[in-house]
């Protein structure tokens, strides 16, 4: 009989799991194959940084001055310059306003923005570009209004002012040019370009990647959206001010014989006071900032919490005047009782020999510190204009300056 002897199965599978180990570790000990990527190292060009360029004309008309105006990326501006200084260059106008209808059709026309009369979009295999129309209000001095504008549009480019004819602009032939009314007003052509300081890829310049790729859901310009937006921007404070006071009594700023504007000082320090105001400077006021739109320019008081005095003319009606400046001191929209109460209650006085009304005007929160006063006071002038003279600053200082406000007004020859 045979011997049937009872073996173990363990041996076996031990065996085969040993075999098992053995073979994962073989494979781990071989090296795993090189895969080899090859990276671009060139940004694509829309990611790049550039060069802005601004390409600009200045159109005069009779009361008017016109601006057509394109900033971008120089790539983008460089594909449709020609285009563009053509469109300009045959602009024909009717009533004083320009005729559009020459524009080019695949310029598509934007939708309404303040301060604008009128925009396109541009579209470029680089970028969609903004073209803005807009105008003010012509200034005494053409080269002074064209200096100013231009050497305001070389500073959003990275540029320097400029102390040349035009501000480094040169004039262009239009299909008004012909006109003797315009002779001493060249129209102009502006062509700038530069750096800002604040450039960079379009990443970098506070918007998406793609934000201005021509046909994108954000079609935006330069990363210097303010400008774009609001064609006198960088103009001073007193100059948006009173285009803002004209806009809202419909009316024009003061033709050039008016003589409404400061002339331009003959040396290259700060302007003087204009020399068609005369006045008695009361003790204690300093010389203050003064700007294009400023005939004279005060700081009275402590330096360091002092009242600024300033002189201009500008349009606008009275009861909108006083409103503003009410909304200015309380931080918001007056009541008409308010206004009204304003009205009635201000000092009559005669000021360089025309009947005059002083408004002085303080917030209602007597404990806010930092809340300013205004002591205003309004000429009228011929063509519903009006002398402005204004303090603005804490109460306290507007309230001791009070006797030598009166003497001021009292010596104003105009």
């Amino acid at each position: 009989m045979p011997d049937f002897r009872r073996t173990s199965c363990v041996p076996i599978i031990a065996s085969i799991f040993c075999l098992g180990w053995l073979s994962v570790l073989a494979g781990c000990s071989q090296e795993a194959p090189i895969i080899t990527y090859q990276v671009p190292t060139k940004m694509p060009a829309v990611l790049a940084a550039e060069d802005t360029r601004m390409v600009a004309a200045i159109l005069p008309q009779k009361d008017q001055a016109w601006f057509f105006k394109i900033m971008g990326r120089k790539s983008a501006v460089d594909s449709i310059d020609d285009t563009f200084r053509e469109f300009v260059e045959n602009i024909e106008f009717e009533d004083g306003k320009p005729n559009l209808d020459s524009a080019p059709s695949d310029w598509r026309k934007g939708a309404d923005r303040a301060m604008r009369f009128a925009s396109f979009d541009i579209n470029t295999p680089v970028q969609q570009l903004d073209l803005s129309v807009s105008q003010l209000s012509r200034m005494d001095d053409w080269s002074e209004l064209v200096a100013m504008n231009v050497n305001r549009w070389r500073k959003q480019v990275g540029l320097s002012d400029s102390k040349e004819e035009w501000a480094s602009a040169e004039t262009m032939t239009w299909s008004g040019s012909d006109s003797e009314e315009f002779a001493d007003a060249p129209a102009i052509w502006v062509d700038v370009t530069g750096r800002p300081a604040d450039s960079g890829p379009p990443m970098m310049a506070g918007g998406a990647p793609f934000a201005s790729m021509a046909g994108g859901p954000m079609t935006g310009g330069p990363s210097s959206a303010p400008p774009a937006s609001d064609p006198h921007a960088g103009l001073p404070r007193d100059a948006q001010e009173a285009i803002e006071q004209a806009k809202a009594s419909g009316k024009s700023m003061p033709a050039p014989k008016e003589k409404a504007f400061p002339k331009a000082a003959d040396s290259d320090d700060a302007p003087k006071s204009d020399p068609a105001l005369d006045f008695d400077r009361p003790e204690g006021w300093r010389d203050g900032r003064m700007s294009m739109m400023r005939m004279a320019a005060f700081n009275a008081g402590p330096e360091k919490s002092s009242a600024e005095i300033t002189v201009i003319t500008a349009g606008g009606d009275l009861r909108g005047n006083v409103a503003r400046w009410m909304g200015q001191v309380e931080g918001g929209q007056p009541d008409d009782a308010d206004v009204d109460e304003a009205l009635e209650s201000a000092e009559k006085l005669t000021v360089a020999g025309r009947d005059a009304q002083r408004f002085i005007l303080h917030p209602k929160d007597k404990s806010d510190d930092q809340a300013s006063s205004i002591d205003a006071t309004i000429v009228p002038l011929e063509n519903d204009f009006s002398l402005f003279i204004k303090m603005v600053g804490p109460a306290d200082v507007i309230a001791d300056q009070d006797e030598a406000m009166r003497s001021f007004l009292k010596s104003l020859k105009y």
